[in-house]
């Protein structure tokens, strides 16, 4: 006999629920449930989890769908930290959170993932008129950067980011498990359009080398020509990014 507790987090925001499973082929912990709750309380807002125990003959979450067809559609993680970040985590982006999908995909240095973010940055612009992720992008010596991103990155220097994801969420159907920052993007807000368009960037631009996205961040006239000044970190508008790049797209 195994014994299941799953919370249940429903986002009607985007229509979608998350689940954190916890199987065992003893009596479930009670101090290991009391710690979700104590972390969900401690994240603040006020977040309604639905709680749910059943018996399976398996540790597997398969089993638990087998059971009770309610939890099929449940994308759903073993990783406390993992559902927590998840369930509390804003609906608008932040240029870190598109980061880490990139460096999901493909590990790059740190040079090339910022051109690689500007580049998201400006399609996304173009086609949808608004800001993929929160934070402002300045023009640094070597072209545009995301400051949050640059210091948590930098001292990666010329190397390839070596990124790692914790954990990873289960989708009933899907080939294999997704990364927390796979379901990141697509729980935000229009997060479909917006990881479309990032696989978009990278497929376009994940050939060439950083020094050659440097050069084409450089291009005379372009939005960090046209703000650069040494030492000022000047940010790069919306208005100027739509404007060049309604032009050279």
């Amino acid at each position: 006999m195994v014994y299941h507790f799953i919370a249940v987090y429903s986002n009607y925001a985007v229509g979608r629920r998350y689940g954190w499973h916890y199987a065992s082929k003893e009596r479930l912990e009670k101090g290991k449930i009391q710690l979700l709750m104590k972390k969900v309380e401690q994240s603040g807002g006020e977040i309604q989890l639905g709680i749910h125990k059943l018996s399976t003959n398996s540790l597997k979450w398969e089993s638990v769908i087998e059971k009770d067809s309610f939890f099929e559609d449940i994308i759903v993680t073993e990783n406390m930290k993992t559902f927590i970040q998840q369930i509390t985590s804003d609906r608008k982006l932040s240029a870190y959170d598109v980061a880490k999908f990139i460096l999901s995909v493909i590990p790059v240095s740190h040079l090339k993932l910022q051109k690689l973010l500007y580049y998201c940055y400006a399609e996304y612009m173009v086609k949808t008129g608004n800001k993929l992720f929160t934070d402002n992008i300045v023009a640094f010596k070597y072209g545009p950067v995301v400051e949050d991103v640059f210091y948590k990155y930098k001292h990666n220097g010329s190397s390839a980011i070596d990124y790692t994801e914790d954990g990873e969420f289960y989708i009933h159907g899907a080939i294999q498990a997704a990364t927390p920052s796979f379901i990141r993007m697509i729980s935000a807000e229009d997060g479909i359009e917006a990881a479309r368009c990032v696989a978009d960037v990278l497929k376009k631009y994940i050939e060439y080398s950083a020094e050659e996205l440097v050069n084409r961040t450089h291009l005379p006239g372009g939005p960090w020509d046209l703000v650069y000044k040494p030492g000022r970190n000047c940010e790069i508008t919306d208005e100027i990014i739509k404007n060049f790049h309604h032009i050279v797209e």
